[in-house]
């Protein structure tokens, strides 16, 4: 039996007191460094909602590149990239089943990871540079690895 009232301080009194006189700001705070914390300096990736607190954080952060465009169909994923002219031929494009990493964007020597919707097979992405953009296509993984829990009693 897993211990569950000591892994969780939510019922204790002085932690809801405690968030009972911060204003909401403060909360928000709380909560995104938590969250990078459990999740890595750029979770906002992984997340399709952000509070207004981070979307000025990410405003004031001028230094990171663009955020692509990620589009899901049935069978694939296409990720589209702005990418000046003069750069297109130092990057070098990477993957895993669901992770784009980018080397040498937006400047040399730095890489960029991008996590994709979905799991993509290894083989048969295709990349093409078009009028300013950087146009990556994925095939979906249509294989889901299922495994049966067995429940103890």
């Amino acid at each position: 039996m897993f211990p569950w009232n000591k892994q969780f301080p939510f019922d204790q009194s002085g932690f809801t007191q405690h968030f009972n006189k911060m204003n909401p700001k403060e909360v928000e705070n709380y909560i995104q460094t938590v969250m990078k914390n459990v999740f890595g300096g750029d979770f906002s990736q992984s997340f399709p909602f952000q509070g207004e607190l981070s979307q000025q954080a990410n405003n004031e952060k001028s230094t990171h590149p663009p955020k692509p465009e990620i589009f899901e169909t049935n069978d694939f994923i296409y990720v589209k990239l702005p990418i000046s002219n003069d750069i297109v031929g130092n990057i070098s494009i990477q993957h895993t089943n669901n992770q784009l990493i980018v080397n040498n964007y937006p400047n040399a020597s730095e890489q960029n990871k991008y996590m994709l919707p979905s799991p993509v097979k290894r083989k048969g992405t295709k990349a093409r540079y078009d009028e300013g953009f950087l146009e990556i296509q994925f095939i979906r993984l249509q294989e889901h690895n299922i495994s049966e829990v067995d429940i103890s009693f």
